[in-house]
């Protein structure tokens, strides 16, 4: 997961459709004055992340030449294991985005994900709602190899947007536009036998429409550079959005993703903690059904702009399983006896009938129909439905993604102002 952060790339609509650069292999020369130095004692970007090592990210600045002909133009975000530049081509004056992961990230999941599913050319509808890879090549740095994936560019994520809403929350017409686009993504996923694992706003990028904003970016840091700090021989630019049009939804980040054989069944942790399955906080066999669990909670995120199931107690892990748990019987009621008997852990939750026992109070009964009760504007009958079908204890009870994608309420069309 990566997070673009601090600052927005406003573009004229009379821009160049593609470079103001002219075609030359000369790298540009950025300015070295001129930007806003920020205080060594303040943390920024990366800095932030729990378990943060300076050591383990590549140095990169500003009109940096990379690999021989990426010159790196701006930054666009950064995560536990990577940083993200936009760069432009000196032999073509393309622009791409580079993706710089650490150097202790010594074998990495997310290039045998997309080799994986570049023996899948199926004409899905899905697939264009799946970022796509062009080529990686090895980055020599200080104290380490650093692997680096070159992409297309995309635009800010879902979750910065809903950041920058007065409200924290997206209209209906917006979440269902959205949720469809995912559960495409996902079918074209599942049909490859690729479980996401990690599906949540902050890694559902919004596609660049007009791509005049790539040079417009990178003209952003000639006249008005970046904020930036600087320490000893390392420079840490605070990132930029990227405003491009209203693009396609693209399901980004699979480096938790899993390949799996036709029955799908994987063990073991995975997930967001907010977004973890029963299955999987239950230690039992999971599958593909953990990624309809997250589409679920995800429209609810959008809608609502908080998480159905919170942390509640990140200095245990144990505890917080017993709160995640007893907050989901709190909505759907108690597991089945089948969840019961088939888990070796829900003895430490409930008796055999059902009834709460664990080491956390039951919060309060409540229901999606109540819950929803305060969003404005809604379908409320079909979204009620709609998360029903997403969120219950058993993966079998759970709608594929793409049942979703035919859902009544993904089809609901409202009247302008309705309410």
């Amino acid at each position: 997961m990566w997070r673009s952060f601090s600052r927005f790339s406003k573009f004229s609509r009379f821009s160049p459709s593609f470079s103001k650069s002219p075609k030359s292999s000369s790298p540009r020369k950025f300015p070295s004055t001129g930007f806003e130095l920020i205080d060594q004692s303040e943390k920024v970007e990366e800095e932030r992340l729990p378990h943060y090592n300076r050591d383990e990210y590549y140095p990169m600045k500003i009109g940096d030449v990379i690999h021989g002909h990426y010159q790196v133009v701006a930054k666009l975000g950064y995560g536990t294991t990577s940083t993200v530049w936009l760069s432009r081509n000196l032999r073509d004056q393309q622009y791409w985005v580079m993706k710089v992961h650490t150097n202790t990230s010594k074998y990495n999941h997310e290039s045998v994900v997309y080799q994986h599913l570049a023996n899948h050319t199926e004409d899905h509808p899905g697939r264009k709602h799946v970022r796509e890879f062009h080529k990686s090549f090895t980055l020599k740095g200080p104290k380490g190899d650093h692997e680096v994936f070159v992409m297309a560019p995309l635009g800010m994520s879902l979750r910065s947007l809903q950041e920058i809403q007065r409200t924290g929350i997206f209209q209906e017409q917006l979440v269902i536009g959205a949720i469809a686009q995912v559960c495409l993504a996902l079918d074209f996923l599942h049909e490859a036998n690729v479980i996401h694992i990690d599906v949540h706003s902050d890694n559902l990028l919004i596609g660049i429409v007009d791509k005049s904003v790539f040079s417009t970016v990178e003209e952003n840091e000639v006249q008005k550079p970046s904020p930036r700090k600087v320490i000893n021989d390392t420079v840490i630019h605070v990132s930029q959005y990227m405003l491009g049009g209203k693009g396609p939804l693209i399901l980004c980040d699979l480096g938790q993703a899993r390949i799996v054989s036709d029955d799908g069944e994987q063990r073991g942790n995975a997930m967001p903690v907010p977004y973890r399955a029963p299955e999987v906080i239950l230690n039992m066999p999971w599958g593909k059904s953990v990624d309809a669990w997250s589409t679920g909670l995800l429209a609810w995120d959008l809608l609502k702009g908080e998480s159905l199931f919170k942390v509640y107690d990140d200095e245990s892990e144990e505890l917080n399983d017993a709160h995640h748990l007893a907050a989901i019987t709190a909505l759907i009621g108690p597991p089945p006896p089948e969840l019961l008997q088939n888990s070796k852990e829900s003895c430490k939750y409930w008796h055999r009938d059902g009834e709460w026992k664990g080491p956390v109070p039951l919060p309060p009964k409540r229901d999606f129909e109540s819950l929803a009760g305060d969003i404005i504007g809604i379908d409320k009958e079909n979204f009620v439905s709609y998360m029903e079908c997403f969120v219950a204890w058993l993966p079998r009870d759970r709608i594929t993604c793409l049942q979703g994608h035919f859902h009544p309420w993904l089809k609901t069309k409202r009247k302008p102002n309705a309410t």
